[in-house]
């Protein structure tokens, strides 16, 4: 766990102010810490895992605010990582696996109703919050005929683009390296 100096935010994400102006006191404290459960792989193409992390809590004397500082690859409204969600996209978009097939190497729940077990409602919600810019938003717009699944193709292609040679790695693999650096 790292201190609370090391990972405390430069500014507010609220009000913007600054945590520690120059010559000023200091407006933003630690708040204590928060469990959360994170899940999905936590390296590529491995079983998924579910992790408990413990993250630090902040609160902002300016606007009183209360922040909560995660992990890389955390994201903000997920039960699943970053990473868990683009090498989902990837497989979807990439190598064309069912939503099926997408649920079994990404899912932890291995028991599942007899509805769920033809698809997987999570991909298509990630695949609409890719298409509506509210997950991965640097990933460019895609016109509103593209499918899901070229928007899962679009998604995990600009997310792999961010992540660090070896060039020779699977697209797939490329994809989760993105997400874990903060695509």
């Amino acid at each position: 766990m790292p201190s609370v100096e090391k990972v405390r935010p430069a500014r507010c994400p609220c009000c913007g102010c600054a945590s520690r102006p120059t010559g000023g006191r200091l407006r933003l404290h630690g708040h204590g810490r928060r469990g959360r459960q994170v899940l999905g792989p936590v390296e590529p193409l491995r079983d998924p895992v579910a992790l408990d992390v413990t993250c630090r809590r902040y609160l902002w004397v300016a606007c009183g605010a209360v922040v909560l500082v995660v992990p890389s690859g955390m994201l903000p409204w997920r039960r699943y990582s970053g990473p868990a969600i683009a090498q989902a996209l990837a497989l979807f978009g990439l190598s064309h696996l069912s939503p099926a097939e997408v649920r079994r190497r990404t899912s932890v729940d291995k028991v599942i109703g007899t509805t769920a077990s033809a698809g997987w409602v999570s991909l298509h919600r990630w695949c609409e919050a890719v298409r509506d810019g509210r997950l991965f938003p640097t990933v460019r717009k895609c016109p509103a005929s593209f499918t899901r699944r070229q928007v899962a193709e679009r998604a995990a292609s600009a997310i792999g683009g961010r992540a660090p040679p070896p060039v020779d790695a699977s697209l797939v693999v490329r994809a989760f390296v993105g997400a874990a650096r903060g695509a």
